[in-house]
C-alpha cells in the first residue's frame, strides 16, 4: 500500500438510501441507480430479503460510517501493502485497489444503525447470501456464518464467480453483524477481480476480506 491515496468518482447528490456497493465495480458507484439496479426485486420478510433491506426494517435509524472517528472503535484489514494502495471514494470506510500488474478492488462499507432493545441483530446474518447469488451466471465456492459469540452477532463469508461486462468475475464477501446497547453496525467488506488472475490471487482477495472486524 503506498502512501498516496486516490480520489474516486463521487456518488450523485441527494440520494442517500442504503444499497449495496456495486461488486463489478466497487470504487466507482456506492449509492444511485448503477448499484440499485443490480439489487435483488423487493421481497417479503423472508429468506430471499437482501440483507440491506432487512436492516431498513429492523433499523429504527440507519445511516453510512465514512469517517471511522464517528464509531467507538476502530475497523481493521490486513492487506498486502506490496499489492495494495489505498483510495477514496464517497460511502466506503477504506478502499484498496490492487497495484503492481494486479487487477482488483476490496471495499469496506459499514452502516449504523438503532434497533429497538428486543431486536435480534444476528438475523441480519440469515440473508447474508441473498444478493450474491442473485447476480448472471453466479457460481459458488463458499458460503459459511458464524454464530453469535461475545464480540459478534455473527458473521459470514462467501465466495463465487459471476458474469458481467462481458467477462467472468471472482467475488469474496463478508458480513459481521456488532451491536452495542441499542445502537448496532453491520460491517461489509466485498473484493472483486477478473476471474483472469488466477488463483493465487483469489486466494489473497479472500484473506483480506475475512480479515476485516471491528474492534472497540
Amino acid at each position: 500500500m503506498t502512501a498516496e491515496t486516490d480520489h474516486l468518482d463521487r456518488a450523485p447528490q441527494g440520494d442517500d438510501r442504503l444499497v449495496e456497493p456495486t461488486v463489478l465495480r466497487p470504487y466507482a458507484v456506492a449509492y444511485g441507480a448503477a448499484a440499485r439496479a443490480r439489487r435483488v426485486a423487493r421481497a417479503q420478510d423472508g429468506e430471499e430479503t437482501p440483507i440491506l433491506e432487512r436492516l431498513e426494517r429492523m433499523a429504527v435509524a440507519a445511516s453510512r460510517v465514512t469517517d471511522e472517528r464517528s464509531i467507538p472503535g476502530e475497523v481493521l484489514i490486513d492487506v498486502d501493502r506490496d499489492i495494495w494502495r489505498r483510495a477514496n471514494a464517497a460511502g466506503y470506510l477504506h478502499l484498496f485497489i490492487a497495484d503492481h500488474g494486479n487487477d482488483g478492488t476490496v471495499a469496506v462499507v459499514v452502516t449504523r444503525f438503532v434497533v429497538d432493545h428486543g431486536a435480534d441483530v444476528s438475523r441480519l446474518i440469515d440473508h447474508a447470501f441473498v444478493e450474491p447469488r442473485a447476480l448472471p451466471e453466479w457460481s459458488e465456492n463458499e458460503a459459511t456464518r458464524t454464530q453469535p459469540g461475545f464480540r459478534t452477532e455473527g458473521s459470514s463469508m462467501q465466495t463465487g464467480t459471476y458474469v458481467g461486462d462481458d467477462q467472468t468475475w471472482y467475488c469474496a464477501i463478508r458480513y459481521a453483524a456488532y451491536r452495542r446497547g441499542n445502537v448496532a453496525y453491520l460491517l461489509h467488506t466485498t473484493g472483486t477481480a477478473p476471474a483472469r488472475e488466477g488463483e493465487t490471487f483469489r486466494r489473497s482477495i479472500a484473506s483480506a476480506v475475512s480479515s476485516v472486524r471491528f474492534e472497540d
